[in-house]
């Protein structure tokens, strides 16, 4: 099976040209959204062939097959071992494959194609959003005691109330994207 031809593309098609033709072909052919009656074995194919052509090892070996539209070749007593790997990786990639089928399409796509971005940047925005609560309540309380004569104990003691008040919102921010992240993964 050629992985090139499967994605539309040529074998000197760099890592991004990869990706940006499966999220493509994937979307048109995902099981979820599609309806033509060959969407289940054309989304198969076309996964088998992404996950074999994004690991850059795999594709090393893949590329020195007969399978391949590369030129580059492995030695004849080395071929046989890269026909193996390949076989494997290509079973490995369509029992995923079929399990990314039965998803819908947006769970598919999220889990597919986040990034640590998109991992991380909730948890983050979580923090400094805490953080700028943080300043912006400590600010009023430190105008509100130079406005009214306040004792300056009363923003050390807030500022010490404050600290636990920071931690149990962090806490449940983890807490809703943990599960926010486990709705993904499981579908549900």
């Amino acid at each position: 099976m050629d992985h090139y031809a499967a994605l539309g593309l040529r074998h000197e098609a760099t890592p991004d040209e990869i990706r940006t033709a499966y999220r493509r072909l994937a979307k048109e052919y995902h099981p979820d959204v599609s309806r033509l009656p060959d969407a289940h074995q054309r989304f198969v194919r076309i996964t088998e062939a992404y996950e074999v052509l994004s690991n850059p090892a795999k594709r090393l070996r893949y590329d020195l097959t007969r399978h391949s539209p590369s030129p580059r070749r492995a030695a004849p007593r080395e071929e046989p071992r890269y026909e193996r790997d390949v076989n494997r990786s290509q079973r490995e990639a369509r029992a995923r494959a079929e399990q990314f089928s039965r998803m819908k399409y947006a769970d598919f796509d999220a889990q597919y194609f986040d990034s640590a971005f998109g991992y991380f940047a909730p948890k983050m925005l979580g923090c400094f959003g805490i953080a700028l609560v943080f300043l912006v309540v400590m600010a009023l309380l430190t105008a509100a005691t130079f406005a009214f004569d306040l004792s300056v104990g009363w923003v050390l003691l807030s500022m010490l109330l404050m600290i636990p008040a920071g931690v149990w919102a962090s806490t449940e921010i983890d807490a809703w994207h943990n599960r926010r992240q486990r709705r993904r993964k499981t579908g549900s």
